[in-house]
């Protein structure tokens, strides 16, 4: 796995990155404007989100339930100390004693793990 960012020579703030060879426009957002595409911290919620959603659905199967769709939204919230929100809805039903072992699952998912000591994530769980 691997990762390259490029930016060119003058004040632009658009940075070409490359993600295992499939490329991606990335902007430093300006701090007076909403940003319109991917950013460093988009990219990092992205991590996180595709992360937990395939650690979902593996453990699921794992234990023989039928997940239907799963999604993981994670949204990073700014200010001084910024935090991460992560939503990790499963459209299936989740008996409540493995719901339980599947929101420890969550919150030791390998991304999870590398950003928990550096920015708090709260997670909301919800099942069908």
């Amino acid at each position: 796995m691997w990762s390259t960012a490029r930016l060119a020579d003058g004040a632009g703030r658009d940075t070409d990155v490359e993600v295992n060879g499939y490329s991606l426009s990335c902007a430093v957002p300006d701090d007076d404007a909403e940003p319109t595409g991917a950013t460093p911290f988009g990219l990092l919620a992205a991590s996180l989100s595709s992360c937990t959603v395939m650690s979902v659905r593996t453990f699921l199967h794992r234990w023989r339930v039928e997940p239907g769709e799963v999604t993981v939204r994670v949204s990073v919230r700014g200010g001084s100390s910024p935090m991460l929100e992560r939503r990790v809805t499963v459209v299936g039903a989740v008996e409540p004693d493995l719901r339980e072992q599947l929101s420890v699952e969550i919150d030791n998912t390998p991304v999870t793990r590398l950003l928990r000591d550096a920015v708090p994530i709260r997670t909301v769980l919800v099942t069908g």
